[in-house]
């Protein structure tokens, strides 16, 4: 490297980063194979459905979650009623 000019290392370093680049597009391209885009699809196609049964999941949840409010507020009324009432009885 010390009888390499500063230019001529950057150009090198260029050219094996372009040939790098080149071969992984072909080996991408090489790969696309029926089958392989087949088992793209299926992962694909299961990757949506996990997604929409999380979605699901979720709405679930939430739905639980205000529920479970909508519960303790009703609690909180009861028993402010209830303190109400035995506070006139006594």
């Amino acid at each position: 490297m010390s009888d390499v000019s500063p230019s001529q290392y950057n150009v090198e370093r260029h050219r094996a980063t372009k040939e790098a680049m080149l071969e992984a597009r072909i080996k991408r391209q090489a790969a696309r194979t029926p089958e392989y885009q087949a088992q793209v699809a299926k992962a694909e196609g299961n990757l949506q459905l996990i997604n929409m049964i999380l979605m699901s999941f979720s709405a679930e949840q939430n739905a639980c979650v205000d529920q479970r409010v909508s519960l303790n507020q009703h609690q909180h009324r009861t028993q402010e009623a209830l303190r109400t009432v035995i506070y006139d009885m006594t």
